[in-house]
Parts: C-alpha cells; structure tokens; sequence
C-alpha cells in the first residue's frame, strides 16, 4: 500500500520505465485502480502540457505558469498514419482529449484514433458506418468515462439532413447506437457543432448557426442515462460574429462568449441548477477571429486566454480556480492542444 501511494506521486513517464522492473510491478501500474488514482493527482501545473502539430513538425511544450508562455518543446513522432499523400504535411486534426488521450482525426483519411503522447500507444478506431467517416464540417465527437470506468468515445455524425450517434467502448472495442431526434435543420451545414465538454458526468455540445444572426443553443448527453437534452443559452447579442466556448472549471461549466467584429466584447456565464449566470463582463477587446482559443490559464484569480502562441487577453475574474490550464475542446484550428500527461491505455 505504501509502494501505492508512492508511485502514484511519481511523473507519468517515470511510471513507465518503472513496468520494466518486474512482473508483480508491471501488474500493479497496470491496473485500472493505479490509473485512475495516478490520473487524479496528475491534473496538475507540471503535468500539463500542449501539444502542437504544425504543417512538417510535431511538439509537446510546457507553460510557465509564472510568465504564462510556452517554453521550448520536445519534438514528437506520431506513431500512425498521419501524413498527406505526398508524405510531407500532418493531416492530422485533435478533436477532443481526457484524462490524457487525445482524439484525433486523419483528415487525408477520415480515420479516428485515441492516442496516449506520453506512451506513444494508439488505438486506431473502426468505423461504425461503411460508407464513411468522420467529417469535420458535419460531425462531432466527446470523451467521457462511464461508472464502470470504460472509457468511451460519443460519434454525433449528420449526413443529407439524417442524424446517426454511435457510442464507442474502449472495454468492448465497438460501436452502439444511440437514439437522438432533432430538428431537421439542426442537421444541415447551416449549424456548427462543437466538440463535447465533459463537466459533472454530462458531455454539452454547443451548436450554432454560421451566419451572422444566427441562433445558438446546446445539447447535453447525460453519461450514466445516455438520455440528451436540449438547453437554451442566456442572451447572447448576435448582431456580429459569435464564438462561443465551454470550460469544465473544476465541474462547473463556464461559458465565454465573445460578440462582435473586430472588437470583441467577452461574457463569462456559469450554468447552475439549469440556469445561467453571467458572473463577469469585461471590455472590448481586439480579438484575431481566425485565431481559435484552444484553452485558458489561471493563476490564482486572473486568467489568461491562450490562442495558438501567443497570450491574447488577461481578465481578472476575482475568483480563485488555482493554477492551472482550463482546455477548451471545440478547437477550430488544427494546430494543438492542452493534454494531461498520464499512463491511461487506449486500449484495453
């Protein structure tokens, strides 16, 4: 018991050269009790990382969270197909990540995978439809672990107006359908899907309309009933552009949306008991609208908006969150991601 809470203290890649030691060792990091506790106390500062996929280069990159910048990364290979036809450029997209596996998408084939960075261990997944995959104009994934601690992968997949959603488990390594009815115009390229933020056992979607005007809502995927449920949002001015993300802070979701053209005015909102609450307004700012926030540092009571390399707002929300990445999982540029470093398997 005492080697236990030991090693669940040691950092993820340590753990791993660890297994080689013996049998009964490589058992007891194995198990899905090590795991689980090993990824509770990994949720923190030194263990967060981005990842950064460029045109040719692959990196991983810690944050100083005195500074709050990137320091100089690690190149990585990635260990699957991920190359264009003529073998020079990434085609690879993340879509969504928890506790430490990414999902991401081969854009040049369409294929899905979980991928463990640390490990370098990946799960390429079968497609649950024949005709095709994953398609990221149309579709929309989420991550999520059930009470039997499977990790699972939820496939929201519109195609000519019709709507298929498929639950992957990584215990079973297959897919199930799972009933969802909607409107037939929440299934047309007129609608914008974001990928799912997991908060509280609900996976939520954001859903929006791609033209200025358009209408906004969301939909919640409860993990222990499999039951959906359609969620208005507050208020939201939609005179200009609209971006809209979610943040799992510490199971509380929170809600930034920033309104306007060049100059964007950001609300941050907190969905309790089934209703809004706009907790913080602050200034207009200006925002590049073609560079995607990919996810958010605390320390102590500011945050700090991160955007591919660059620190482009700090906000002072006189709340303490402690220090640490908050990830936003609807990431619209292709070019990296925030990811806990743990030991988990994608597969079984």
């Amino acid at each position: 018991m005492i080697l236990f809470r030991i090693l669940t203290r040691v950092l993820p890649k340590a753990v791993g050269r660890f297994k080689s030691v013996c049998k009964t060792w490589n058992s007891l990091l194995s198990g899905n009790a090590f795991v689980r506790e090993h990824c509770s106390r990994s949720a923190i500062p030194s263990n967060q990382k981005v990842l950064v996929i460029e045109h040719q280069t692959s990196s991983i990159h810690p944050i100083n969270f005195e500074t709050h910048d990137y320091e100089p990364g690690t190149s990585i290979t990635i260990p699957f197909d991920h190359r264009s036809y003529n073998n020079r450029f990434n085609f690879v997209s993340i879509l969504s990540h928890l506790n430490g596996l990414l999902c991401v998408c081969n854009r040049f084939t369409s294929d899905l995978f979980l991928w463990n960075p640390v490990t370098t261990s990946f799960k390429r997944l079968p497609h649950p439809n024949s005709n095709d995959f994953y398609k990221g104009t149309l579709d929309a994934v989420g991550l999520y672990t059930d009470t039997h601690d499977d990790f699972k992968v939820l496939y929201i997949r519109r195609r000519d107006a019709t709507l298929a959603v498929n639950v992957y488990s990584r215990s079973d390594e297959s897919w199930r359908n799972i009933p969802l009815t909607l409107p037939a115009d929440y299934l047309t390229t007129r609608f914008c899907w974001s990928s799912g933020t997991l908060c509280g056992g609900t996976l939520y979607f954001t859903v929006s309309e791609t033209f200025v005007g358009g209408s906004h809502f969301m939909i919640s995927f409860d993990v222990n009933t499999e039951q959906f449920q359609m969620i208005n949002l507050p208020q939201i001015p939609n005179h200009g552009i609209v971006l809209i993300r979610l943040v799992n802070v510490q199971d509380e979701l929170v809600m930034f949306a920033a309104t306007g053209y060049r100059e964007m005015k950001i609300d941050m909102w907190i969905l309790q008991e089934g209703t809004w609450y706009r907790i913080y307004s602050f200034p207009e700012i200006s925002l590049d609208l073609w560079c995607s926030i990919t996810h958010y540092v605390t320390n102590r009571k500011k945050w700090f908006v991160m955007a591919k390399f660059q620190k482009i707002f700090e906000i002072d929300t006189g709340l303490m969150w402690f220090n640490r990445f908050y990830p936003v999982t609807s990431f619209q540029c292709d070019d990296g991601a925030l990811f806990t470093e743990t030991l988990v398997s994608p597969s079984i």
